[in-house]
């Protein structure tokens, strides 16, 4: 299996299947690079497609060390520097893009040519009336609420919650699908959950979103109860060159729900580049 080194020493798995022009995925919390299998075979068609699985989940170093998304941003810059990529469309589902961010918050877009951002908000807590936080109205204690839950019970009791979250409502969800999903994020170590989510919820990157000076891709779940809000609205109006594309049927995970659809806009997305910036 192929790893990397952070620069703090923790072993970072990624997948790299096909040629051309890179594109990186980087999953949600308490998920990992399996959930963009789909997405990778079909694209690798094309795209040099490359999942990552972030520290502390899937088969990454689970060392409880600098759990932060501050890391998790450098995780992927070494990712993108020891495979010596350029010209990256890098994707970000939940809080991979919230790790995105941070990336760019520190290493810019000089590798980069463009970004794609999956059913997320630039803050996830509410404050000062900031109505697009984690289903639209998370606050600092009731996310206190659910860091007690993690203590207290463990991620692994708290697993069989996590799926209906991510789908759409009334969607019918494989067994196959289900037990992926139970089993996968139940592997991240309870602590390793807990800081990161703190970590998470303390981040406000709304700042950030005027400078980012490459084509944006918005992605939103029309039926996202963890994004319920019209989030991206407020992204194409802060981001200088967005586009934006609602999956209507999808919940939290469109990529997974809608994936015939999020292959074809991202393989138009990425098409379009080339051009982008021409007279």
């Amino acid at each position: 299996m192929p790893f990397i080194r952070a620069t703090d020493g923790v072993p970072i798995h990624y997948k790299s299947q096909g040629v051309g022009q890179p594109i990186v995925l980087v999953h949600a919390w308490t998920m990992n690079g399996r959930f963009f299998e789909e997405n990778m075979r079909v694209l690798s068609e094309k795209y040099r497609v490359i999942t990552i699985d972030m520290r502390g989940h899937g088969r990454s170093g689970k060392d409880l060390v600098n759990l932060t998304m501050r890391q998790l941003g450098r995780d992927i810059n070494s990712v993108i520097e020891q495979l010596n990529l350029r010209d990256v469309v890098l994707g970000g589902w939940s809080m991979g893009m919230t790790a995105i961010y941070n990336f760019l918050d520190e290493f810019g877009t000089d590798r980069l040519a463009g970004v794609i951002s999956i059913d997320m908000s630039p803050r996830i807590l509410s404050d000062d009336g900031w109505a697009h936080a984690t289903y639209g109205g998370m606050t600092a204690a009731t996310s206190l609420d659910f860091q007690a839950r993690i203590l207290d019970e463990g991620l692994p009791a708290l697993a069989p919650e996590i799926l209906p979250m991510v789908f759409a409502e009334g969607r019918e969800i494989s067994r196959e699908m289900a037990d992926l999903v139970d089993d996968e994020s139940s592997s991240v170590p309870t602590l390793a959950a807990l800081a990161l989510w703190v970590s998470m919820s303390n981040q406000d990157w709304r700042a950030l979103l005027p400078s980012i000076d490459v084509p944006f891709l918005v992605t939103q779940g029309g039926k996202s109860t963890c994004y319920p809000t019209e989030v991206w609205k407020y992204l194409a109006e802060q981001v200088p060159s967005t586009r934006v594309e609602i999956f209507e049927e999808s919940g939290h995970c469109l990529h997974i729900e809608e994936a015939d659809k999020f292959n074809r806009i991202v393989d138009e997305f990425v098409s379009e580049l080339q051009h982008w910036g021409s007279p």
